[in-house]
């Protein structure tokens, strides 16, 4: 008796929708990159069984709780070791990591660099507010110089780090950097294949403020 072959389902926004609203402040540039990531997965065909979200701490970290894919919220700064290990147990998942600015080039700033030395498969969303939103508005390390927190009323008194240079020198294979606001740009950075099989590309954000002078974008980056 003859098998008939069962056609995939078509994947919709609907199918990656989480099961928790996300509680993030109104405006704020993480919403877009959400619906940015649930889109490229969409054109891409991903089933939801097939990618795994991984984060650290902070706002921009309670992602993989907002979208229907397998998920680990992971300890502050250490999602790309989390993540590093899931590749490596399982090859065929596509993996995506989402953190912020502190959680990605603060505390984690180690495994940021290390990540990518070591050519990872996997795609790092970093989305950079230049701040600590989280914690209501510290200084962060993507902070401008002479900016003013609750950590530094008289203004920021270092100079941010650079994290597309960074990762430039790091060795990333696809390095792109864009703002929360443009969908469809977020889109297409999110589904560009990138010529070589790798890094995690980093990607700087700041979604709620298009204004900063270091990244003034959401960050997607695809290996």
């Amino acid at each position: 008796m003859a098998t008939e072959a069962i056609a995939p389902k078509t994947l919709t926004m609907k199918d990656f929708k989480g099961r928790v609203d996300p509680d993030w402040c109104p405006g704020c540039g993480d919403f877009g990159v959400l619906a940015a990531v649930q889109k490229a997965l969409v054109e891409l065909q991903i089933p939801n069984h097939e990618v795994m979200t991984i984060s650290g701490i902070g706002c921009s970290s309670n992602f993989p709780g907002f979208i229907e894919t397998y998920g680990m919220h992971t300890l502050h700064g250490r999602s790309l070791a989390v993540a590093t290990g899931m590749k490596m147990a399982n090859h065929a998942m596509t993996v995506l990591v989402t953190g912020g600015d502190g959680d990605g080039f603060g505390i984690g700033g180690n495994h940021f660099m290390h990540t990518m030395r070591r050519n990872v498969d996997l795609t790092y969303i970093v989305m950079d507010n230049q701040i600590y939103g989280l914690t209501t508005g510290q200084t962060s390390p993507t902070s401008r110089l002479g900016m003013k927190t609750k950590s530094m009323p008289f203004g920021s008194v270092e100079a941010p780090i650079n994290p597309i240079s960074l990762a430039l020198a790091a060795g990333a294979t696809f390095v792109a950097r864009a703002f929360s606001g443009d969908q469809k740009h977020r889109v297409a950075l999110s589904t560009r294949p990138s010529n070589t099989r790798a890094s995690p590309s980093s990607m700087s954000s700041a979604p709620a403020s298009p204004t900063t002078t270091t990244t003034p974008s959401s960050g997607s980056v695809r290996a």
